[in-house]
This record gives structure tokens, sequence and C-alpha cells, in this order.
């Protein structure tokens, strides 16, 4: 295996040469910090987010597409909302919407338990391209304890790959271990596969947290195996939202709807629900965008609000 991998903020893949079986490894320990720090998120919620951040970046390492993944859980209880974006280049977000219910459950409430009523409730995981392609999308059921169990379920079910994750959260910080069982595989792989598949729980959280790198967690759990170790990407929360994205949605809210607003308030003030940045136009500014000609079209997917 190459030298050692950094162990903060990055994704690293590795595969068993003598096994149809692959994995990865993230740890975001900024960009978690960072991504919760935006909304004074209960804890509970915290939580979820920072699993679901680390399940987005495993997810989006298997995929070879130019766009984004998107995690999205419409609740019932007490999340309304919450969305977790993962692009090709690693670079995350997220959001949510909660009422005063969540403030009061445990650290560790499952996310049935944030979604409410199961039957109402929806996690969905959406690969938008942004090229033109197909959008397409999978539906979560929310029948497991845990996070990393509904995605296991997931990929087993709605992708055909028998996929083990393993999700640690600790102080703001997150890591998580996804390996999964390439198709076709032959009966010297499922051995492979049983061996590695049962290692995950040996692994456990304390060790996942614990572990000073990606070389010393594998070598010390899969010292027999002949493993190759890729180059770590970069991971990092970076929030897609711009003066030019909140202009565009301005336009599409049309001229009549931006004035009743300014004789309400004197300007426009718009947030991203994402980084919680403001954008402020005064009078001046926000007639301005309708004078222009030939401005770009085409707002972002949500997240702004005024």
């Amino acid at each position: 295996m190459p030298g050692p991998a950094p162990f903060a903020d990055a994704l690293s893949r590795f595969v068993f040469e003598e096994a149809a079986v692959r994995g990865a490894l993230v740890s975001l320990d900024d960009a978690c910090r960072d991504i919760l720090a935006c909304h004074p998120y209960p804890p509970a919620l915290a939580r979820a987010l920072a699993e679901l951040l680390a399940a987005s970046t495993l997810l989006a390492s298997t995929l070879k597409f130019k766009g984004a993944l998107v995690v999205q859980l419409q609740g019932a209880g007490p999340v309304r909302l919450l969305v977790v974006e993962c692009d090709a280049d690693l670079n995350l977000r997220a959001t949510a919407q909660w009422n005063r219910e969540a403030d009061i459950l445990p650290a560790d409430a499952p996310l049935a338990l944030l979604a409410g009523d199961t039957a109402r409730s929806r996690l969905s995981i959406t690969l938008d391209p942004k090229d033109g392609g197909p959008i397409s999308q999978g539906v979560v059921a929310l029948d497991a304890t845990s996070i990393a169990t509904l995605i296991e379920h997931y990929l087993t079910t709605s992708e055909q790959i028998d996929s083990r994750m393993l999700l640690a959260s600790e102080a703001g910080r997150i890591r998580g271990l996804l390996m999964q069982r390439l198709p076709g595989a032959t009966a010297t792989d499922d051995a492979t596969w049983e061996r590695a598949s049962a290692e995950i729980e040996r692994i456990g959280d304390d060790n996942l947290l614990a572990a000073g790198g990606v070389e010393t967690l594998l070598a010390g759990h899969f010292p027999d195996d002949d493993l190759r170790l890729f180059p770590s990407r970069a991971a990092r929360f970076r929030c897609n939202c711009s003066l030019d994205r909140v202009a565009s949605v301005l336009r599409m809210l049309g001229r009549t709807e931006v004035e009743t607003i300014l004789a309400e308030q004197g300007l426009v003030g718009v947030t991203c629900e994402f980084c919680n940045r403001p954008y402020t136009f005064v009078a001046d500014e926000a007639r301005a965008l309708f004078e222009r000609r030939g401005a770009a079209e085409g707002a972002p997917h949500g997240g702004l609000k005024h």
C-alpha cells in the first residue's frame, strides 16, 4: 500500500486485490463542525446530520457522475425537512427544519423518531447528473434503528450490492466505513466478503474514531489481506450559493413580489438555508435586477429564503 493516508476531512478508497470486494473510509472533522455550526441544531439532529454527511460522501465515492447526490428526509414529526448534498468533488452542505420536539429528544434518537410518523415520512436518495441526464431517485425505508443499517438495506435491496456500513460520531466529527461485495463474485470472493464483513463488527465505533490513519486502521484489521489503497480525496464544506443565484431567485419571484417586500421592509434580505449567509439588496439594487438585459437565468435548487 502507499504511504500513510490522512484521516481528517478526506475519503480513501481501497480494494482487496484477490477478491471482488471494495471499500472506502471517510473522516469529516472540520467539514462536519463547520456545517453543524451554521445553525443551532438540537443534539439528536446534529448527530443524524453528521452521520448522513459521512454516508453521503461514501455513497458519492462509489458513483461515476459529475453532479450531486442528495439525501432528503421529509418528516411528519420533530424534523420536517433534512437535506444533505455531496457533489462529485466531495463538496458537502446540509440543512434542516425542525420544531421544538426535536430539542428534547435524546442525542441517540433514531432517524425514524426524528421523522415522526414513518407512514407519512420519506427518506430519498437522489442522483442529479447536472449535465442534462436523467435524475434517478430511490426511497429508503425508515425501518431500521441506525442510519448505517438504513443505507445498507437500501444498497442491498435497491442497488443489488451487498454492503456493510459503519458510522461513528463524536464531538462534531464523524468517521465512516463502507465495504461492498462487487457483482459477479466467486466462491473465493464470498469467503473474503464474509470475513471482511464480520471484521466490521469487531472494528466498532470506538476503534473507528480512535484510528490514527487509514493505513493504520486497515493494516490492524486486515493484516493478511493484500489491499490496494488509492490516493485520498479531500472532502470539504462548500456551499454553492452566490449573489448571482440570489439575484436569479428574485427575478423569478417577479417585480411585483419584490416591490411588495420593499414596501414592507425597505430592502430585500435573503439568507441561504444551508450556510446561513445573508444577502441584502437595497431598493435601487433590487429594482436594477429587472432592468438588466441578458441576465443569467436559472435558480438554485432551493435553499434560499427571504
